[in-house]
This record gives C-alpha cells, structure tokens and sequence, in this order.
C-alpha cells in the first residue's frame, strides 16, 4: 500500500557442498514444494536419516551403486514427509530441484538426479526382517538420544492406528471396528512431547497380549539402558490390558501403568453403589437455581480377573448427564 516501507529479506537454509542455498522472488528454476529443504535443515540437527542409515547394511555390489542407503532414505523419507506416499512418485520428483536440493545435490545438474520409483522399490523389498528389527532399535535410540540427561519420568503412550490397504497386500486383514481393510500399526510415543518413541507395521488383525508383551519387552529394555532410574508410566487403552502385558511391567522397578479396561457383570456390579449416588445427586441436584449439565463421581477397587496374576487397582467414572 502507498505509504508504507517494506525491507525484503533472504531467507537462507542449510547448504549443499561448495552452495549456499537462498530464497528470493527472481523466478528462475521453479518448484512447488519447499518442504525438502525445511526438512533437510531438521535432519541435518536430529540426524534421523543418518542413524537409520547406519542401521542397514549395503549387500549391494558397489560397482553399481549410484545411489547410498543414505540418499534413498533420505529421498524416501522427504516424499512421504511432502505428501508424497507413492514410491512411484519418484519417476517425476527426481528431477525437481527442491527434492534435489533436499538430498545435498544441485539443482539443475541433470547427472545428479535422484533414484527412480524401481531403484525405491529395489531398495524397499530388500530389507530383511533383521533389518527392520535394527530400524525400530534406531527409533528408539533416536527418542533417547533427544535428552541431554536421563529424565526423572516418562510417560510411553501407546495405540493402534489403522493403516487403510488397496490391492492384494500382503497381512492385509479387514477390520470390523474400523470397517476396512487394513495394517494396524503399533505405536508409541512420549506422552509428554508428543516424539515417536517406536513404530511396529503388524496385520491389521486385534493383536494378542502375547505380542503387545514382546515388542514392549525391548522397547522398555532399550529404554532401561540408558535411563535406569527415570519412573516410567506406561498408557494405553482396553486391548492393552492383558495379563501379558500388565505382568511385565509389573515386574519391572520403577514402572506403572494405566489401561483402560472394558466392562463385564462382576465390575457392574462393583460399580453399582457409585452410580447409583451419582444418580441421586443428579435428581438432588434439579431443585437447584443453576442446574449442572452432568454429575460425575470418581471412585476406585481392587478387581482380579481369572488370567490375572494378582488384583489390581480398578479407577471408575459413574456420569449422569
């Protein structure tokens, strides 16, 4: 608007080898996704690709190796980061100058493009099932590796996410409660940051306490290593209350746990006395000049299913709205 001053300035991200990368409005060279370059400058702190990397050995001859794990993770992972989920993607996204930018090449330099969607694929169906288990040990360790100091307390938050299939995918299982078919991936996060802590591909079927125990047993071990007397509070909802799962952790020091659990007959029943003074309290409540939307009561019990090794403490909600 007339009247006003406005100062341009550059913005500048992380270089590339003997470049220095800037942003202006002169045009030139075009692409519509900045995302590779912010997210080269977070890996380039974090060192996320590179410890993945580190995780995957290379059995490829190297004779004929144009591409490094490295760059193909690095690659791979800034497509899916920009919306990109297709590996196929990669036939057209190995020429765009940011995506190049990304990976520490040139620009315009037409020998340094990227991989195509098959050299992605390759690279992808080539993974072993020893190589995966070491990518989720690198998860981890990333996760540690974000304290300067082991913290006093963690909390591990834990759920199911549905993960929707197309085709004839492998362990693709169709799901009633989410009405698909699907993976249904494990993961686990830092309740308190909110950080990826762990993420485990599993059919799309309900898991068993059995594998729910498994995969916590290393992730919590791991943890253990290096945070021996952080307080862990492990979080989760119903299909993570099995005896399994509660067991192990039970006989850890230093840890809880919070789950939710479904009803049956025998909690009912325990529960009938706190419902029914929350429903007294609701009819006391309508004589009042400013009438609640809802009463809640809080109360707790000891409760021991027959698969349980012992009672545990039972929180209970009874509402009235």
């Amino acid at each position: 608007m007339p009247g006003m001053n406005s100062t341009s300035e550059q913005l500048r991200f992380a270089s590339i080898p003997a470049h220095s990368v800037r942003a202006d409005f002169a045009g030139g060279g075009l692409s519509s996704d900045l995302g590779p370059v912010l997210l080269r400058g977070v890996d380039l702190q974090i060192g996320l690709t590179k410890r993945l990397a580190a995780a995957l050995p290379d059995r490829r001859h190297q004779s004929y190796v144009s591409h490094s794990y490295h760059d193909l993770l690095t690659q791979r992972i800034y497509q899916i980061g920009c919306g990109y989920e297709d590996g196929n993607d990669a036939n057209r996204l190995r020429h765009d100058p940011m995506f190049k930018l990304g990976a520490a090449r040139l620009p315009f330099d037409a020998a340094g493009a990227l991989a195509s969607g098959a050299t992605i694929s390759r690279f992808e169906h080539a993974a072993s099932r020893q190589d995966i288990y070491r990518v989720s040990e690198a998860l981890v360790e990333q996760f540690i590796a974000n304290f300067a100091s082991p913290p006093k307390s963690l909390i591990l938050d834990l759920d199911h996410s549905e993960d929707a299939c197309y085709g004839q995918q492998p362990l693709a299982f169709y799901n009633h409660h989410y009405g698909s078919t699907c993976y249904l991936p494990l993961m686990i996060f830092d309740g308190q940051s909110g950080g990826l802590i762990a993420a485990v591909l599993r059919p799309g079927r309900r898991p068993f306490g059995e594998e729910n125990a498994m995969i916590m047993r290393r992730v919590l071990k791991r943890i253990r290593q290096h945070f021996p007397d952080t307080h862990i509070l492990v979080r989760g909802d119903g299909h993570f209350s099995g005896p399994e799962l509660m067991s192990l952790i039970d006989g850890m020091s230093n840890m809880d746990f919070i789950f939710g659990f479904a009803c049956n007959t025998k909690l009912l029943a325990m529960a009938e006395p706190t419902r029914l003074r929350a429903i007294d309290r609701w009819v006391a409540a309508q004589s009042q000049d400013l009438v609640p939307n809802a009463v809640r009561l809080f109360d707790e019990f000891t409760y021991k299913a027959r698969s349980w090794p012992r009672a545990w403490r039972v929180l209970l909600k009874a509402e009235v709205m």
